[in-house]
């Protein structure tokens, strides 16, 4: 094994160090990795979409050359080089050769023909666009990639740009190394977004483009504390690490005088699902600061500061002072790519959460002023479910009267079991608001008040874009009141060492889910029962599965509210 070449796929570049270390590391035993029914839920709606798009795309190119999947990977490579030597305006499921001088293998999900060679494109079962009021985004139609136009009013900075963008670095490596890169340092992703090129338009799927070579990202610098880098940068610094990483676990045997491994494992988010996670968890430890702080963490240059300085156990970092100055000052050495008041204020988040992890009271009080939670004549507990596409399929609400939950009932009006398209999911949405809105003007005729409560602000959002702030900025006008985001109550008021999400909040309060392993990504996976099967008791089950977990998550908005006015912990 030692004398084969490092050869890291698109992903190892922002994926953990240590999972590269521990694939070549020979003594570590190889765990095949069965991702959890959300994760595979995920995965099998981004397989489905990358499907569609490929069938969308073959048809609007017919010269496009369409590598099979079912191909060996020589012969993969072999057909994506031949048509890329033909001149095949776009490939589909390439197959690039190998860069062992780079350290580099790679599949992008399609290769777009420009002046000079290709440029490459990768499919994301992700939105990959955000409003944004004063800049534009770079986007291509589907039909004309080549054609690349301002769309304003919207900004290619989503939260996973990252991510695609070092896929995207990856690949434009990979073809440079063998000739067949057309020049310009961009890549695209086309991801699930719908968004109307022209005034009036129909919404339509587009490709993002984005450039690879402009310095955005803020990292750490030795030299100068800080320094801004751009994603081909981060991409071949990050690679390159991880290369060397590789090589170094291939030269460890077991016998004396074997290298120290490079790297060492740090509790992070990525954590959840790997393969590698037991092991590293053994190797860590049962405390563990990184492990056991799940909320808020550090990033890996912060835990290695205070590794550094000796602080590791969840009741080490709870014994630090962050307002300590000589040790700040040494801690902030290591993490200058943060300003001192953002580290000061990340380091003071862990710590209280280790605090109320030693102390065994995970949860309290934050402040001392009287807690005024919000009532109403008509309490409605508000949730809704989306399909893997984001459209929303079901606004659920849950009413009673005032604080009496005896009176609550559940109502199932506004769902639909049907595969959802924009109109469908607009006359939906439509359907709830007219209803919502007929109980706010009877409880305004009878001098009563009303309040929706929801957790987080992602039903307003949805509100938003789906109907759009002419048929509901009335309603979700904060003046109004009407709508009420529980979280941020909940967050103003309370702290909790685990997070603030409904699914570790509700529990504090005595309140547990119906279903078993509730969660978004789970329901993703009944919805899609719903769909394709073909056995009615299976889909009335998932039915019956999908309302009860919705259902559910309007309670624990309701438990949570009543536990915080009668809250003396």
């Amino acid at each position: 094994m030692g004398d084969e070449p490092v050869l890291l796929g698109a992903h190892a570049a922002w994926h953990c160090p240590v999972v590269v270390h521990n694939d070549f590391d020979r003594l570590i035993p190889k765990i095949a990795w069965e991702p959890s029914p959300e994760v595979a839920a995920r995965q099998e709606a981004g397989r489905v979409f990358e499907s569609e798009v490929f069938t969308v795309l073959a048809g609007l190119h017919p010269d496009a050359a369409v590598i099979s999947a079912s191909a060996r990977r020589s012969e993969a490579i072999a057909a994506t080089l031949a048509a890329m030597d033909a001149g095949a305006p776009m490939i589909l499921g390439g197959w690039l050769p190998d860069d062992p001088d780079g350290g580099r293998t790679g599949k992008p999900d399609i290769l777009l023909r420009f002046p000079g060679g290709y440029l490459p494109a990768d499919v994301k079962g992700h939105k990959t666009l955000k409003a944004a009021t004063r800049t534009t985004a770079t986007v291509s139609r589907l039909e004309s990639p080549a054609e690349r136009v301002e769309l304003q009013g919207w900004s290619c900075e989503h939260k996973k740009r990252f991510r695609d963008g070092v896929q995207l670095a990856h690949y434009t490596r990979m073809l440079q190394a063998c000739g067949h890169h057309a020049g310009p340092l961009v890549g695209a992703i086309l991801g699930t977004d719908r968004i109307a090129v022209d005034p009036g338009g129909e919404p339509e799927l587009l490709f993002t483009w984005h450039a690879l070579d402009e310095p955005l990202y803020e990292t750490f610098s030795r030299s100068a504390g800080k320094k801004k880098r751009s994603l081909l940068e981060r991409y071949d610094h990050e690679h390159d690490f991880r290369v060397r990483v590789a090589e170094n676990a291939q030269r460890i045997t077991g016998a004396d005088g074997d290298p120290a491994p490079m790297v060492r494992p740090i509790g992070q988010k990525e954590c959840d699902g790997c393969r590698y996670q037991q092991w590293c968890a053994e190797q860590m430890g049962p405390d563990d600061a990184s492990a056991r702080i799940i909320i808020g963490r550090l990033d890996v240059r912060e835990w290695l500061s205070l590794h550094r300085m000796g602080v590791e156990a969840t009741a080490e970092l709870a014994a630090i002072d962050p307002e300590d100055p000589e040790f700040f000052d040494d801690y902030y050495t290591e993490v200058t790519n943060h300003s001192r008041e953002e580290a000061r204020s990340r380091l003071a988040g862990v710590v209280m959460r280790a605090q109320r992890i030693t102390s065994g009271t995970e949860i309290i009080r934050s402040g001392d002023t009287p807690l005024q939670v919000p009532t109403a004549d008509v309490e409605i507990d508000f949730d809704v479910e989306s399909d893997p596409a984001g459209r929303v399929y079901m606004w659920g609400v849950r009413v009673r009267s005032g604080t009496d939950d005896s009176t609550a009932r559940y109502l199932e009006d506004f769902l639909t079991w049907e595969p959802l398209d924009s109109p469908a999911e607009h006359e939906l949405a439509h359907r709830f608001v007219t209803w919502l809105r007929g109980v706010v003007e009877d409880a305004d005729a009878a001098g009563r008040t009303v309040a929706v409560f929801h957790w987080t602000d992602y039903e307003i959002k949805k509100l938003r874009s789906i109907l759009g702030l002419a048929e509901v900025g009335d309603l979700i006008d904060p003046k109004r009141g009407v709508f009420v985001d529980l979280h941020r109550f909940f967050k103003a008021n309370f702290f909790s060492a685990h997070g603030a999400s409904l699914k570790t909040v509700a529990p504090y309060f005595g309140f547990s889910w119906r279903v078993e392993d509730p969660g978004g990504g789970i329901s993703q996976l009944y919805l899609a029962t719903v769909h394709t099967s073909t056995d009615p008791d299976e889909v009335a089950a998932a039915q019956q599965w999908l309302l009860s977990y919705n259902e559910d998550d309007t309670v624990a908005t309701a438990v949570i509210r009543d536990g915080m006015r009668s809250w003396t912990a």
